[in-house]
C-alpha cells in the first residue's frame, strides 16, 4: 500500500499543491516553517480523519477549500481517498478501482488500524529516540523490547498502573485499601441497625390505638352527618311550610271545568275592528281613481304604424351617414396632405415628375456597401497619407541626428585603441591586486618557514651538544665504540644545521615584470589618445550612430510600402465612384447630387412610390363614400313627414323630434293603461279582504261564546283570572320540586301545624349537640396518639442508618467489581504478552540482528534475546543496550522499529513516515541508513528533513518553499 499522489487544496500553510512521490524511498526536504510537519499530519488526516480533538485544525488562510485527496497503489488497484471539511462537517470520498465505497469499508481495509497505533508503529522522530536515553538499565530493556515487539510502550506503563489501583483497592493481606475500609464501615452499621430496630415495637402499638380510635371517630362522624341532615330537612320545612298551604288552597280552587277563550283574543278583535275601517276607505279611494285614468287614456293622439316605422328606419342611419360625411371629409385632407407630400419629395431628389422607377433591397444593400467601401477606403487613404508625411517628418530628424553625432565620432583605429587601453588597465588592476595578496600571503609563509627553520637549528644544535656531551662522558668513561657512535650524531647535526639555510623565494619576480610590462604598454597607448578621449561616450555615439542608420533604413522601407498601398487605394476608390455614378442614373438622379445623400434618395423614392399608391387608394375610397350619401338622400326625398333638400343634419333633427313625439305618446298611454289594470285588481283583493275579516270577527264571538262586544270583554276577564291561579299552582309545585318535596310530602305538611314542627327542630338539635361534645374527646386523645407517633417518626437516625447501609454496599459492590477487571485484565495483559513474545520476538530479533549488522558495518554481528535484550560484538563480546553509546543505542531502537514494521508488512502495508529521526547520526552512518531505507522495496519511506542528503536522487526528492503571501 504505497501512496502515489498526494494533492493538497488547503492545508495548514500548504495549498493548492501536488506531489508524486517514489514507491519505495521519498525525501521531503524544506527548511523550517515550509510545512513538513503540516505535511505529515495531512498524511495522517487524509489515513484516518480530520476529527481527533487532541489535534488542531489546520485551517487553511488563503483559500477556502480544507482538505485534499491521495492516491494509493494497493498491489495493483488504485484507492482514491479525499477528505474535505466544509461546514463543520467532514466529507470523505473513496474510490477503489473507481468503485465507491464508504467509511466502514476504508477502516476494515485498514484492518481496524487507528490513528494513534499508526503513528506509534509506522512514525517516528527525534523524541523517540531521545526517550532512549533518560532510560536506566532495567527500563531501557523494557522499552527496547516494547518498541520491537508491541510498537508502542503502552503495555508496561498500563500494567504498573494497573498494580497501583490494585493496591489502592485493596492490599494483599485485605488489611488496608479502599475496599478493606468500606467493608468495615458496613460491620458497624449492621450493629446500629440493630439498636434502632427495638424502638419498632412500641411505634406499632400506637399503630393499632390509633386505628381503633379512628374507627370510632368516624362512627360518631356518621352519626352526625344522619342528624344534621334529618336537622336540615326540618328547618327546610319550616321554611317551605306557608308555600305548601297556599299550594294546597290553589289546587281546591282550580278543580273544577278549564275556561276557554281565543288565544290573543282582545288583540285579535280590535286589530280586525281598525282593518275593517281602513278597508271601506280604501275601496272608496280605488273607485274615484279608476275613473280618472279611463278619463286621460282617452285623450292621448298618435301617428300611424308604417309611418312612425319609416321614420326609426331613417333615423337609426344616421350614425353611418355622419360616419359617411366624416370619412368624405378625412378623405379630401388626406389626398391634399399626399399631393403636397408628393410634390415635396419630388423636389428634395430634383424630379420635375413621377418617375415609376424600380428598387429593391439588393438595391440598396449594394449602395450601402458602395457608400461604407468609398468612406472606408477615403479613410485609409488618408491614414496612408499622414504616415508618409510622418516618415518623411522622422527621416528628417534621423538626417539632423545624424549630422550631429558624426563630428564626435573618432577613427576605427583610435576606437581600438581605447578598447585595448582599457581591457590592459583592468588586466593590471587585476594583476596588481593579485600580486599584492600573492606577496603578503608569501611573506607570511616565508615568517612562518623562517621560524620553523630557526626551531631545527636550535633542535639540531642542542641536539650536536647533547651528542657531544654524551661521547665526552663515554670517552671519559673508557666506552670507546660506543663514544664513536655516538660522536656521529653532533656531526650530523653540525650538517644540517649548516644546510638549513632560506630558500630564496622567485616567484613573484614573473608577476612583478608582467605588470611592468602591462604599465609601459599602457603609457605607450594613452599617448596614442587625447586626455579627453572617453571610451564609454565613444561607445554610445556608436551605438546610437547605428541605431540612427538602422532606422533610417527601415523607415525608407516602410515608406515604399505605405506609397505602394496609397496607390492601390486610389485604384479601388475610382472603381466605387463608377459604380455610384451608374446608380444615380438608374434613379432618375443628377450625377452631381451628392454620394453621401444617395441612402437618403433611396429612401426618398421609396416614400414617393407608396404615397403615390396611397394616393389612388384615397381617390378610391372617397368615390364609394360619396355614392353612399346620395343613396340616403333619395330615400330622405321619398318621406313627405319632413323636409327635402336640406342637409342631412336638418333631416335627423326633424325625425328625432317626430319619434320623440310619438314614443312619449306611446309609453304615456302604456302607463295610464297599466295602472288602470292595477287599480282594478286592488279594488277587488280589498274588497275580498274585506269579507275575510267581516267572517274572522264572527267567529271570534262564536269561540268565546258572546253575542256582542260587552259579553265578549266579561269573558276575557273570568278567563284571565283562572289562567292566573294556574300559574301560581304551577310555581309552588315546581319550587316544592325543585326543594326534593314529593305530593305526598307537600300534602302532609300543609295539614302540619307550625307549633309542631317546632318542636320537632329543637329534639333534633340537642342529640346532635351530644354527639359533636363526644366527637371533641374522642379527636383529643387521637391527637395526642398523632403527636407520639410524630416524635417517633421525625427520629431518622433509622432511615439514613439503612440509607448509609445501602450506599456503602453499592460501594463495595462496584470496586469489587473494579477488583475484579483489573485482575482480569491483568491476566489477558500477561497472556497477551507470553503470546506475543512467543510468536513474533523470534522473527523480530533474527531480523533485527540482519538489520543492525548490516547498518553497523559489521561491528556488532547480532541481537540477542533470552531474559534480557542483549547485543554482541563482533570480537565476541556482549554488551547491555545500557553499555552502548547513545547514536548506537538510537540505532539499536531504530533497527526494533524496523523489524517489527517488516514483520507486520503483510498485515499492515502502511507507509512508513520518518521526521529527521537520524540528527544524532554522523553523515556515514546516516548515509548507510538511508541508503539501507532506499534498497527496501516491500514498504514506502516517507523521510522528512530539514537537512537535506545530496546522495539520494533529485527524482526521489520533494523540496517545500515558504507561500508567496506568508513571505510578504
Amino acid at each position: 500500500m504505497k501512496i502515489k499522489k498526494l494533492e493538497i487544496y488547503g492545508f495548514g500553510r500548504l495549498e493548492e499543491q501536488q506531489f508524486n512521490l517514489n514507491r519505495n524511498f521519498t525525501q521531503i526536504y524544506g527548511e523550517n516553517e515550509t510545512g513538513k510537519s503540516t505535511m505529515q499530519t495531512f498524511i495522517h488526516s487524509l489515513l484516518f480523519g480530520f476529527g481527533r480533538t487532541e489535534k488542531p485544525l489546520y485551517v487553511p488562510r488563503f483559500t477556502n477549500q480544507y482538505g485534499g485527496h491521495m492516491v494509493i497503489d494497493d498491489a495493483g488497484s488504485e484507492l482514491y481517498i479525499e477528505r474535505v471539511y466544509r461546514d463543520g462537517t467532514e466529507q470523505l470520498t473513496v474510490l477503489y478501482n473507481n468503485s465507491p465505497k464508504d467509511g466502514e469499508w476504508l477502516h476494515q481495509k485498514f484492518n481496524f488500524m487507528t490513528d494513534a497505533a499508526y503513528e506509534r508503529i509506522f512514525s517516528f522522530d527525534v523524541l523517540g529516540l531521545q526517550q532512549v536515553h533518560k532510560l536506566t538499565e532495567e527500563k531501557l530493556q523494557d522499552y527496547l523490547m516494547q518498541a520491537g515487539v508491541f510498537g508502542s510502550t503502552e503495555f508496561s506503563t498500563l500494567e504498573t498502573d494497573l498494580i497501583k489501583e490494585k493496591l489502592r483497592l485493596l492490599s494483599p493481606d485485605h488489611s488496608e485499601g479502599e475496599l478493606s475500609d468500606h467493608i468495615a464501615e458496613i460491620l458497624n452499621l449492621q450493629l446500629q441497625i440493630r439498636d434502632e430496630e427495638v424502638k419498632l415495637e412500641r411505634y406499632e402499638q400506637l399503630t393499632a390505638e390509633q386505628f381503633e380510635l379512628k374507627q370510632k371517630i368516624d362512627d360518631i362522624k356518621t352519626h352526625i352527618q344522619q342528624l344534621t341532615k334529618l336537622q336540615q330537612m326540618k328547618q327546610k320545612e319550616m321554611i317551605f311550610h306557608h308555600s305548601a298551604k297556599e299550594w294546597k288552597q290553589l289546587e281546591l280552587k282550580l278543580n273544577i271545568e278549564p275556561l276557554v277563550f281565543p288565544d290573543h283574543g282582545i288583540e285579535r278583535y280590535e286589530g280586525l275592528k281598525k282593518q275593517l275601517q281602513a278597508a271601506r276607505r280604501d275601496i272608496a279611494l280605488r273607485e274615484e281613481k279608476i275613473s280618472q285614468l279611463r278619463r286621460e287614456n282617452a285623450a292621448i293622439e298618435r301617428l300611424a304604424a308604417s309611418d312612425f316605422a319609416t321614420a326609426e328606419q331613417l333615423l337609426q342611419e344616421e350614425p353611418q351617414i355622419k360616419v359617411h360625411q366624416k370619412n368624405r371629409e378625412m378623405l379630401e385632407r388626406d389626398i391634399a396632405d399626399k399631393e403636397a407630400t408628393l410634390e415635396r419629395l419630388q423636389h428634395d431628389i430634383g424630379w420635375q415628375e413621377y418617375h415609376a422607377v424600380t428598387i429593391d433591397e439588393a438595391l440598396k444593400d449594394h449602395l450601402i456597401y458602395a457608400l461604407s467601401d468609398k468612406e472606408q477606403l477615403n479613410l485609409k487613404a488618408a491614414q496612408l497619407q499622414r504616415e508618409i508625411s510622418q516618415l518623411s517628418r522622422e527621416e528628417e530628424l534621423n538626417a539632423d541626428k545624424l549630422a550631429d553625432i558624426t563630428p564626435h565620432i573618432v577613427t576605427d583605429e583610435l576606437f581600438r585603441t581605447g578598447i585595448q587601453l582599457s581591457e590592459q588597465r583592468l588586466e593590471l588592476s587585476q594583476k596588481t591586486e593579485l600580486y599584492h595578496k600573492l606577496e603578503s600571503e608569501q611573506q607570511r609563509t616565508a615568517e612562518i618557514e623562517e621560524q620553523k627553520r630557526q626551531k631545527l637549528n636550535l633542535i639540531y644544535l642542542l641536539g650536536g651538544l647533547v651528542g657531544l656531551a654524551t661521547a665526552a662522558y663515554l670517552f671519559y668513561l673508557q666506552f670507546y665504540i660506543p663514544a664513536s657512535i655516538l660522536l656521529l650524531i653532533p656531526i650530523i647535526m653540525m650538517i644540517l644545521f649548516f644546510q638549513n639555510k632560506p630558500v630564496p623565494n622567485n616567484q613573484n619576480h614573473i608577476m612583478q615584470d608582467e605588470i611592468i610590462q602591462l604599465e609601459t604598454s599602457i603609457q605607450h597607448l594613452q599617448s596614442q589618445l587625447d586626455d579627453q578621449f572617453d571610451l564609454e561616450g565613444q561607445r554610445a555615439l556608436r551605438d546610437r550612430q547605428l541605431r540612427i542608420l538602422d532606422e533610417k533604413a527601415a523607415l525608407g522601407r516602410k515608406k515604399e510600402q505605405l506609397q505602394l498601398l496609397l496607390t492601390e487605394e486610389e485604384a479601388a476608390l475610382k472603381k466605387v465612384n463608377d459604380t455610384l455614378n451608374r446608380t444615380k442614373s438608374m434613379l432618375q438622379l443628377k450625377l452631381s447630387y451628392e454620394d453621401s445623400l444617395l441612402p437618403d434618395a433611396f429612401r426618398t423614392i421609396y416614400r414617393l412610390q407608396q404615397t403615390y399608391q396611397q394616393l389612388l387608394q384615397l381617390k378610391a375610397s372617397l368615390s364609394a363614400e360619396q355614392q353612399q350619401l346620395d343613396h340616403f338622400s333619395q330615400k330622405v326625398n321619398a318621406f313627405s313627414l319632413v323636409s327635402s333638400d336640406v342637409a342631412p343634419s336638418v333631416v335627423f333633427a326633424e325625425l328625432g323630434g317626430l319619434v320623440k313625439t310619438e314614443t312619449r305618446n306611446r309609453k304615456e298611454q302604456q302607463r295610464l293603461t297599466e295602472q288602470l289594470q292595477l287599480a282594478e285588481k286592488e279594488l277587488a283583493t280589498l274588497q275580498e279582504g274585506y269579507k275575510e275579516m267581516d267572517t274572522e270577527l264572527k267567529q271570534l264571538f262564536d269561540e268565546a261564546g258572546a253575542a256582542e262586544e260587552s259579553d265578549y270583554y266579561r269573558q276575557f276577564e273570568a278567563f284571565t283570572e283562572y289562567h292566573q291561579n294556574l300559574n301560581r299552582h304551577h310555581q309552588l309545585s315546581q319550587l316544592l320540586e325543585e326543594e326534593n318535596f314529593t305530593y305526598e310530602m307537600s300534602t302532609q305538611l300543609a295539614e302540619q301545624t307550625s307549633e309542631d314542627l317546632r318542636l320537632i327542630e329543637g329534639r333534633i338539635t340537642d342529640q346532635l349537640k351530644e354527639y359533636e361534645q363526644t366527637l371533641k374527646e374522642r379527636e383529643h386523645e387521637h391527637y395526642q396518639i398523632e403527636q407520639m407517633m410524630k416524635t417517633m417518626e421525625e427520629d431518622t437516625t433509622l432511615s439514613e442508618l439503612n440509607h448509609r447501609y445501602a450506599i456503602e454496599r453499592n460501594i463495595v459492590n462496584e470496586l469489587a467489581l473494579d477488583y475484579s477487571a483489573l485482575h482480569y485484565i491483568e491476566v489477558l495483559i500477561d497472556a497477551h504478552r507470553q503470546r506475543i513474545k512467543g510468536e513474533r520476538i523470534p522473527n523480530i530479533i533474527r531480523k533485527a540482528s540482519e538489520i543492525f549488522t548490516l547498518l553497523t558495518e559489521g561491528r556488532y554481528i547480532d541481537v540477542i534475546y533470552l531474559d534480557a535484550l542483549l547485543v554482541k560484538h563482533k570480537n565476541g563480546q556482549i554488551y547491555h543496550p545500557t553499555e552502548l553509546s547513545q547514536s548506537t543505542k538510537e540505532l539499536l531502537y531504530i533497527t526494533m522499529r524496523l523489524s517489527l514494521v517488516d514483520h507486520l508488512r503483510y498485515l499492515y502495508p502502511f507507509p512508513i513516515i520518518i521526521d529527521d529521526a537520524f540528527v544524532h547520526f554522523d553523515k556515514h552512518r546516516k548515509d548507510k541508513i538511508l541508503e539501507y531505507l532506499m534498497q527496501q522495496q516491500d514498504n514506502q519511506y516517507l523521510y522528512f528533513t530539514c537537512n537535506r542528503s545530496t546522495n539520494i536522487p533529485a527524482k526521489q526528492t520533494i523540496v517545500l518553499e515558504r507561500h508567496e503571501k506568508e513571505l510578504k
